[in-house]
Formats: C-alpha cells, structure tokens, sequence
C-alpha cells in the first residue's frame, strides 16, 4: 500500500458543547485538547477438559469516555463557566452533547459527536512554579461516538 497523502493536521479543529443537542456553542478558542478513549468490547471465554485453548467470545461495547482540556478563564461566558454551570446543577443531571471535528467547522468535514453525561470536571489547579495559562479538564461519558459528516 503507497503512503497517504491525506493526513490531517492535529491543530485546525472545532469543538462544541451543548445541552439540548441542537444548538452548539463552540468552545474551540478555549479547547487544547479532546481525547478520546479507547472503546472497548465485553469479551468472554470458557475452558472445556478438551482443546489448549479458550472458547473466545465478544459481546457490547463498553461506554466511551471523551476528555477536553480548556483554558481556564474568568470571563463569565467562557467554556469553563458553561461546564461549570452543567456541573453545578442541583436536579438529576441532563444529557449533554459533545462535538468535535478535526478539520475545522465546516460542511462535509468529518464530526465526532458523544451524546451522554458530563462524568468529571476539574476546578482550578494552581502552581507557584509555572508561568502558563491554567488548564482544566472535563469528561463527558456516553455509549459510543457518532461519526457523521457535517452538514451545511
């Protein structure tokens, strides 16, 4: 197989948040990071008193985690101030939904979008012996990603 010459630059992004799944605001000027993690399958085996190996088995997959580390601000209206918010909420937790799309936010690009809940957030760390802007993390936990292509 020749060598790609398609490969994507890691930096040209766009990341979204929303709480109704329709409406996104864009948290990419906030954003450094988005990990996803890996997804896995329930696997199983059994043993019988014939054969050296397992019966092997996969089932589901597991829920998929997806962390995004953003800058943290104090601008009232920026992208720690909106997950804070969602973290904060007294009832039951809402479903929120995560977008990503790695070439930037534009119609026919490749999005990434987990529809779940948001399972970690971190308040501000702080450290005497640094001189950058202070990073944040949040989590949004849900049961697979969706890969689509961004329409209009």
């Amino acid at each position: 197989m020749a060598q790609t010459a398609y490969g994507v630059p890691m930096a040209c992004g766009y990341v979204g948040i929303s709480t109704d799944c329709v409406t996104y605001t864009d948290i990419s000027g906030y954003a450094q990071t988005v990990t996803p993690a890996e997804q896995t399958r329930i696997t199983g085996e059994a043993y019988t008193f014939s054969g050296d190996t397992a019966i092997f088995k996969a089932g589901k997959r597991t829920p998929v985690s997806v962390t995004v580390n953003i800058v943290y601000t104090e601008d009232d209206a920026g992208a720690f101030d909106i997950i804070e918010a969602i973290h904060d909420a007294t009832d039951c937790p809402d479903e929120i939904c995560l977008r990503w799309t790695p070439r930037g936010d534009t119609a026919g690009m490749q999005q990434y979008t987990v529809t779940g809940y948001l399972t970690g957030f971190q308040y501000p760390p702080m450290d005497a012996s640094a001189g950058g802007p202070i990073m944040v993390t949040f989590t949004v936990m849900g049961p697979e990603i969706v890969p689509t292509v961004k329409a209009s």
